[in-house]
């Protein structure tokens, strides 16, 4: 098996994103089904403009009731990774900033992709024969 080495080589493509105009109420939903804890926010034209995360939402609940524009509340500056940037520095971006996830974006600056912390765990089970073994059962003695 080839060893992966790139973003791209790992990256999920089935993406779940959200807009900037869209709700607060979407945002959740959108996490609970599919069982996620950020989102990547897009513009019409699919251009990563943000990230809001399950402690966005937190914040948002705090504010009064209403029709909350996801816009308000998501980081805008956000750290991205390509499909060519090395497993290596994803790794560390994603460890120096506590990151769950790494959105990852074309030359365009289009959303193309989502490195997660399962996909680099998915990675070293596909290179790592040890890995690969079942988990020991404890001693019941």
């Amino acid at each position: 098996m080839i060893r992966p080495s790139r973003v791209g080589d790992l990256m999920s493509t089935a993406l779940v994103f959200v807009r900037d105009t869209d709700t607060l109420a979407i945002a959740r939903r959108e996490m609970r089904r599919a069982g996620i804890h950020h989102l990547p926010v897009v513009d019409e034209h699919q251009n990563l403009i943000g990230v809001i995360s399950r402690t966005d939402l937190t914040e948002g609940r705090r504010r009064p009731a209403g029709r909350q524009r996801i816009g308000k509340l998501m980081s805008r500056a956000v750290v991205t990774a390509t499909p060519e940037t090395s497993i290596t520095l994803a790794r560390e971006l994603m460890l120096e900033n506590v990151f769950r996830s790494l959105p990852v974006v074309g030359s365009d600056g289009h959303l193309i992709g989502i490195l997660t912390e399962t996909d680099l765990l998915r990675g070293i089970r596909a290179v790592d024969p040890d890995a690969r073994r079942q988990p020991v059962e404890p001693d019941s003695s």
